[in-house]
């Protein structure tokens, strides 16, 4: 790869890590090529990057960013997953495929300026997802104005029911 080609791809890196709520780094040695190719479909669906990133350029691109706490780490052949959208999500595919697959590997992840761990990542799993807490928050919302239409309603019927009872008596 030619030297202005490399600055190309840590500008770009740069510019989308920036964006990012986090970072997660994947060891993946020994996964095959269709497992890889099946996790990069389902982490696209889901809204996030996955790219397999040489440590040197990733380095650069992650300078004077958030996620430079994850410089340590770089080591080995590893793989990043971001997300601009859903700190969670990611966490979660990957939590899926890890669990399936013993060839990946979750190390570290970045998030607001904070280092997390495997065991911690593990920890998001059992988080809802931002689509699943807006539903519940939406719910809860609802469940107010269902109750209130329901009780405004009742009454209503009653009396309709009353007067239909008392005019279909005899006289």
């Amino acid at each position: 790869m030619k030297r202005e080609d490399k600055r190309e791809v840590v500008a770009d890196l740069q510019q989308r890590l920036r964006r990012a709520k986090v970072a997660i780094l994947t060891r993946f040695s020994g996964l095959n090529v269709e497992r890889m190719t099946q996790l990069r479909r389902d982490l696209r669906k889901a809204g996030v990057e996955y790219r397999i990133i040489k440590n040197t350029l990733f380095r650069l691109a992650i300078q004077g960013s958030p996620q430079e706490i994850l410089t340590p780490h770089l080591e080995g052949p590893l793989a990043v997953a971001w997300s601009e959208k859903d700190p969670v999500g990611p966490a979660k595919i990957l939590a899926k495929y890890s669990k399936d697959f013993a060839e990946l590997q979750i190390l570290v992840a970045a998030s607001d300026g904070r280092l997390w761990d495997a065991k911690a990542i593990q920890g998001w799993v059992n988080l809802p997802s931002l689509q699943e807490l807006r539903a519940k928050i939406l719910g809860m919302i609802q469940a107010p104005a269902t109750g209130l239409a329901r009780l405004v309603k009742t009454p209503g019927t009653q009396v309709a029911q009353v007067l239909k009872a008392r005019s279909e008596q005899p006289s």
